[in-house]
């Protein structure tokens, strides 16, 4: 099984752009690459911050771009989303007993489960799992096959990455989710957005990955406090393959729009600067 990862899409309204960048046309080079480059996916996965400041207006001009893509999408919820408003234009989107925007998707290679971390009651956007969400995590741990990997979705990391701002706003109560997985089953593999920076790790033993976001990144920046330093770093998704219990995971830099050469061109290894290197390849 083969799917993408997008994540921290930040929507605003058509027309309109964010730190100097149009999520809308990021999202459309992406969809187009997506289309062209991997007919095989099963589906595509956002993981959260879907809208910026979560305005209807800015999850319909979300789903027109989402309409161009051939792959199914599964969509989550992170700290800038807003439920209701979200509903209104995905009406089909999952949702549990409670109304949290979270599923369990089984497929052959691999169950997938997705958490709702938004806490709308909070101002800080640290998220959260209340004891509603903590009980569904619980049964689709409990429930899910054990022949096949079990990969665990979630907007907020439950755990300290360094960034310290975001540190501040990572899940409230990531000892509880962690209690709650150690008596009942660890993931394979979990999957997280809200940083904006390429991270991966293990989380008490547990293999994590986050995702780079569509839009503007976080700094690597490991000493500013007291807000969150910006950057234009170019987006890419990630291609994750499950195929035998193995899970490779590809990042994907679809902006770039550098010269592509053969490492065995010893007229491009001889290049001694990129526009020598342009004209080998023009």
């Amino acid at each position: 099984m083969k799917f993408v990862i997008l994540t921290d899409t930040h929507f605003v309204p058509r027309g309109r752009k964010l730190y100097g960048l149009d999520p809308a046309q990021r999202l459309a080079v992406a969809v187009e690459k997506i289309n062209t480059t991997h007919k095989d996916i099963s589906f595509v996965i956002v993981s959260g911050d879907l809208a910026h400041w979560g305005e209807q207006s800015a999850y319909a001009s979300l789903a027109a771009v989402l309409a161009g893509l051939d792959a199914p999408t599964i969509l989550m919820m992170g700290n800038h989303d807003k439920r209701a408003a979200f509903r209104a234009e995905f009406p089909g989107a999952d949702r549990d007993a409670d109304g949290f925007v979270q599923a369990v998707h089984i497929f052959d290679a691999a169950t997938v489960v997705t958490l709702d971390t938004l806490n709308e009651d909070t101002p800080d956007h640290a998220g959260i799992l209340c004891e509603a969400r903590l009980q569904f995590l619980a049964e689709a741990l409990g429930s899910a096959p054990t022949d096949r990997p079990l990969l665990l979705f979630q907007h907020h990391p439950p755990f300290d990455s360094g960034l310290r701002y975001m540190d501040t706003i990572k899940l409230a109560n990531g000892e509880a989710e962690w209690d709650l997985i150690a008596r009942t089953r660890k993931p394979d593999h979990m999957f997280m957005g809200h940083l904006h920076r390429p991270i991966a790790g293990t989380w008490r033993g547990i293999p994590f990955h986050i995702q780079r976001a569509l839009t503007h990144q976080v700094a690597f920046d490991f000493e500013t406090e007291g807000h969150i330093p910006g950057t234009h770093e170019a987006p890419d998704y990630a291609l994750v393959n499950v195929d035998g219990g193995n899970i490779v995971i590809h990042q994907c830099s679809f902006l770039y729009d550098g010269p592509a050469f053969s490492l065995h061109d010893r007229e491009a290894q001889m290049s001694q600067s990129p526009g020598e290197l342009a004209k080998v390849t023009a």
